[in-house]
């Protein structure tokens, strides 16, 4: 998983999109096939994908655009899913980013602390852990850095037509810059389904 060498700033992906086991070279098929969800505020385009790299994190924050080949779109408005060649988004329209991979060592490295938070993005209401530096501000540690930031142990809730889809992903990378709010809530809040996204629309 690696920037496209012909177009400085974007991250280029070629997915599958099922999970299968097909003949590869040892050096690549040792690497693991994973789950990759994108959302923007109107669709959800996945599939599967070997992950090279263990930072999404830092790939995501030092790309201006996202070109994905041989992906599923699921639109949010009539929930259907289609097949498409390649779909691209710049980062700034990116909600949320999952892949299901390695998350990295930066936080085993780092001594962190862990707050639960909730954003609102659109139609979409996200919820988890945000590590941040012992001692340090949760708030504005979320305003000084980079917009991608991870969130472990997370969840998202969106609007596809009239129903209301609960997924569960473990990390989910988040665009500070399409929240429409971001807040600190309680664990009782994250865990016990008391959040509900509202609708934008």
């Amino acid at each position: 998983m690696t920037p496209s060498p012909s177009s400085p700033g974007r991250l280029h992906l070629v997915l599958q999109p099922t999970f299968e086991e097909v003949y590869e070279p040892d050096f690549l098929s040792e690497t693991p096939l994973i789950r990759f969800v994108a959302y923007d505020r109107e669709h959800r385009v996945f599939g599967w994908v070997r992950l090279e790299a263990d930072r999404l994190t830092d790939l995501l924050n030092n790309c201006d655009e996202l070109h994905l080949e041989d992906v599923e779109i699921s639109g949010h408005e009539d929930g259907t899913t289609r097949a498409a060649e390649e779909f691209v988004i710049s980062r700034r329209e990116l909600v949320a980013v999952h892949a299901s991979g390695p998350a990295g060592d930066e936080m085993q490295r780092r001594q962190t602390r862990i707050h639960p938070v909730a954003l609102q993005s659109g139609d979409y209401l996200i919820g988890g852990h945000l590590h941040v530096a012992s001692g340090a501000d949760p708030m504005a540690s979320v305003q000084g850095r980079p917009a991608m930031i991870p969130l472990t142990k997370a969840w998202i809730e969106y609007w596809a037509g009239d129903e209301r889809r609960h997924r569960s992903t473990g990390t989910i990378i988040v665009n500070r810059d399409q929240a429409d709010w971001i807040r600190l809530v309680t664990e009782r809040e994250l865990l016990a389904g008391y959040l509900r996204p509202l609708r934008s629309r």
